[in-house]
């Protein structure tokens, strides 16, 4: 296939297989036609990546990371191309990484992100390098490390500029870990940062809702404030995110986030004693995700229905809803 076809098929998207577009020979660098389809390719699977099943996603990277690699290895590479190579490397195992931790392979997700970050930081890739340290802060906070967590979004934060979508991101990402210490000064002042960024960013910043690395639409923030305030035990102050989040994402289609959002506004019923409605918000974010099954879902409901009994005690619901997440499709963890 000579330059001029390559050219044409990508104008119109067709998405071939990465490795029928290299040329073999371990010492030829590759061509403009070659990282731009490799560009393209990284930008779809990542804005895909919530509406796509997860393991459909893990099978593209593991079909596209070898090559990339191989690439990075050529003796033959100018300096402008490596840095692309780096940053595509970087953001294809950053979605390596993600796949990983939805499929509740922490080990797994823990090891790519440093990979990734290395990649990122060899392309000065700083949004990469800030999103890479959120989800580090992210699971830091999950293994009963909140002040690394705090730590690792203040880091993160300052790999970007404040008129950053990821600078943002980092605020939001800080407000959680400060809930998890009860600190609610701490909280309200992360949030009112994130909100502020937000403000000054543009409607290209913003971008769609849902998983992204370049972007935070507003409802992504809503999502990520709830779950702040979530942590921090104070319900009503979730629900104001919550609340008026669940219409608008019902409308743009992003699954994981739609989820999320009602297992937050659950959480934050079930503390105001409305049981009945908090059940019925968690029964929707499970059939909204079962196609798309991930562990952080069903963690989400499962660590709803523990501490709903550490409050409101056994409830014929709570039986119900448990029961379910017994069977409830989850998904089959690819190597």
């Amino acid at each position: 296939m000579d330059a001029t076809s390559r050219r044409r098929l990508i104008a119109v998207g067709v998405l071939f297989p990465l490795d029928l577009l290299v040329p073999r020979g371990g010492g030829m660098s590759p061509s403009s036609d070659v990282l731009d389809h490799l560009d393209d390719r990284v930008a779809q699977l990542t804005a895909g990546y919530e509406r796509a099943p997860i393991g459909a996603t893990a099978v593209h990277l593991r079909r596209h990371l070898p090559v990339v690699r191989s690439l990075l290895q050529r003796d033959v590479v100018p300096q402008a191309t490596r840095l692309r190579l780096h940053r595509a490397a970087g953001r294809l195992v950053a979605l390596w990484a993600a796949t990983r931790h939805d499929l509740g392979d922490l080990p797994g997700a823990v090891l790519a992100f440093e990979e990734a970050f290395v990649h990122a930081a060899e392309a000065r890739d700083e949004e990469l390098m800030c999103w890479v340290r959120l989800w580090q802060s992210s699971l830091a906070r999950k293994a009963g490390r909140p002040a690394d967590a705090v730590a690792l979004a203040a880091s993160g934060a300052a790999l970007v500029g404040r008129g950053s979508p990821a600078a943002a991101r980092a605020a939001a990402i800080e407000a959680r870990a400060h809930g998890t210490l009860g600190d609610r000064w701490a909280v309200h002042e992360a949030v009112g940062r994130a909100w502020s960024i937000a403000g000054t960013l543009s409607a290209e910043q913003l971008g769609r809702p849902g998983f992204s690395i370049d972007t935070l639409h507003v409802l992504t923030l809503s999502e990520l404030s709830a779950a702040a305030y979530v942590e921090l035990g104070m319900p009503g102050a979730a629900s104001v995110y919550t609340d008026a989040a669940i219409h608008h994402l019902d409308a743009v289609g992003a699954t994981g986030l739609r989820s999320m959002t009602r297992i937050a506004a659950a959480t934050a019923a079930a503390k105001r004693r409305d049981l009945d409605h908090a059940v019925e918000l968690v029964d929707e974010a499970l059939n909204i995700s079962r196609h798309r099954p991930s562990i952080v879902i069903g963690g989400r409901a499962e660590r709803f229905v523990g501490e709903a009994r550490g409050y409101l005690g056994w409830h014929s619901l709570l039986d119900d809803l448990d029961e379910r997440l017994r069977t409830w499709r989850s998904p089959r963890l690819t190597t």
